[in-house]
């Protein structure tokens, strides 16, 4: 066998040996920087930190996994993506990183926030559940985007009417507001929100909304909201699980903490 010139036998052991070690890798399409095509997203590296998380998205009983997958060297407005593989067939949506416009044309190795990743596969519907996606961070808030099956493709689930665009905003500040979301087993989700109506302070709000999950679309169904004394608002916060993690009561699986 002979030797590459200039290049010791301990080197090129030591290349093929990293190469080895790296696990999935970007296909060809995505190693000159141009976006990976779906059809292959299974075959690409698993994000760090992206999350690997586990249940049933499809419906059809059985669980399946769900992760983040990436092309390194591709742009990260279309090189992330969403991949669940049941037992029948994969299914992939690209999520792009949404740190600010224009930081997409990057490459999807350079990007330094922990977002996109999986936070949380939760139920819904009746028997297919929906994965949580963390999107993006503001200084107070966490952006989750909602994503299912419909109709045999994974697709954003979006809220009718849009008042949260595509995503919703959770957390916040005691200044601004605070928003939490809690569920039940097939729904309805329930966006519990917490806010100032005085420049003191001393007399707040509290907003109940509903929705539910159905056409692929989180349709809202009902909203209430009360305005009383600081004190009041606040017990009556904690009395609705206000304090508690986000989607607690539908919670399939759960990832890195949002």
């Amino acid at each position: 066998m002979r030797t590459l010139p200039g290049l010791s036998l301990c080197l090129v052991v030591a290349l093929f040996g990293a190469a080895a070690a790296s696990g999935p890798v970007a296909t060809s399409a995505s190693s000159a920087g141009k976006c990976p095509r779906l059809s292959e997203a299974s075959q690409l590296a698993y994000r760090p930190g992206g999350g690997r998380l586990r249940g049933d998205v499809d419906g059809d009983g059985r669980r399946d996994e769900v992760s983040i997958r990436y092309a390194p060297s591709a742009p990260a407005s279309c090189g992330i993506v969403l991949v669940v593989e049941t037992r029948s067939k994969n299914f992939a949506m690209r999520v792009a990183w949404e740190y600010k416009p224009g930081f997409g044309k990057i490459a999807a190795r350079d990007v330094w926030s922990a977002e996109p990743f999986v936070a949380a596969i939760v139920r819904l519907g009746r028997r297919d559940a929906q994965i949580v996606v963390a999107r993006d961070r503001g200084a107070a808030n966490a952006f989750v985007s909602f994503i299912g099956v419909v109709r045999g493709k994974l697709v954003l689930l979006p809220f009718q009417p849009r008042e949260y665009a595509d995503e919703l905003s959770l957390f916040g500040s005691v200044g601004t507001g605070v928003t939490n979301a809690r569920c039940g087993r097939g729904g309805p989700l329930v966006v519990l929100g917490l806010g100032p109506t005085s420049s003191t302070g001393k007399r707040r709000s509290f907003t109940r909304t509903e929705y539910r999950l159905a056409g692929g679309r989180l349709r809202k169904t009902r909203s209430r909201t009360i305005r009383s004394s600081r004190r009041r608002i606040e017990g009556f916060a904690q009395a609705q699980g206000f304090d508690a993690l986000p989607f607690t009561g539908c919670v399939i699986a759960r990832g890195r903490r949002l």
